[in-house]
């Protein structure tokens, strides 16, 4: 159990921080930025399309509602009907963990105060770009785009997997490839559309997957 733990928590922290900091050195975040910008022909082409838009963004967002009314149903029924008091504690762990890493994607948006590529005067916007840990000029007010909120939608069921492993542990990569395929495409769209950078992505699904895997081993350590 405690190799499973390191694999599962050490060394997603160190993928995490080796790619973090490649994006950092190289400038991964214009480079790719300026590419998409480029390919849609100097402006954010996709930012109002039907598809990424439309379809990805208010549909995908619907359908992760969807999915979290699914999670409080099944909550209910397992506190109200024996029969389904099995599930409790496993559709308990998966809104901690859901519920966490929406949290702290949302406290870092709100104080990490760092802007969209559509606001950057790089892009056509009227801000200047800033770094992370970079200084924001005087009278810039600060932005509301770090992590990526639209990707943590999808990312936040990774507690999905853990599930999985735990209970039905042949389903464990099908399962996680699911949630990934649908938070790489909630991602791409929105930096498609100038909404994110890639380390925002990066970010968000690191700080889903930390909060799914901690979150299980202390669920289900209490439950021994």
């Amino acid at each position: 159990m405690h190799d499973i733990r390191l694999r599962m928590t050490l060394l997603p922290t160190l993928i995490f921080v080796v790619l973090a900091l490649a994006l950092a050195i190289t400038d991964g975040d214009l480079w790719w930025g300026d590419l998409l910008y480029r390919l849609e022909g100097g402006s954010w082409a996709l930012r109002g399309s039907w598809i990424t838009n439309d379809l990805i963004h208010d549909r995908g967002r619907n359908l992760v509602a969807l999915m979290a009314l699914t999670l409080f149903l099944g909550i209910l029924l397992s506190f109200s009907m024996q029969k389904f008091r099995s599930w409790r504690r496993p559709l308990l762990y998966l809104l901690c963990s859901a519920l966490i890493s929406a949290a702290i994607v949302g406290l870092l948006k709100d104080t990490t105060g760092m802007d969209c590529p559509w606001d950057l005067d790089r892009y056509g916007g009227d801000k200047a770009y800033v770094s992370l840990l970079g200084t924001r000029p005087e009278g810039q007010e600060p932005g509301r785009c770090f992590p990526a909120g639209h990707a943590s939608g999808a990312y936040c069921w990774l507690g999905l997997f853990f599930l999985a492993l735990r209970y039905r542990p042949s389903w464990r990569y099908g399962v996680l490839a699911a949630v990934v395929a649908l938070g790489l495409t909630f991602g791409v769209a929105q930096q498609l559309r100038g909404a994110h950078f890639v380390s925002h992505d990066l970010w968000t699904v690191y700080i889903c997957w930390m909060s799914a895997a901690l979150c299980y081993y202390w669920v289900f350590r209490l439950e021994r």
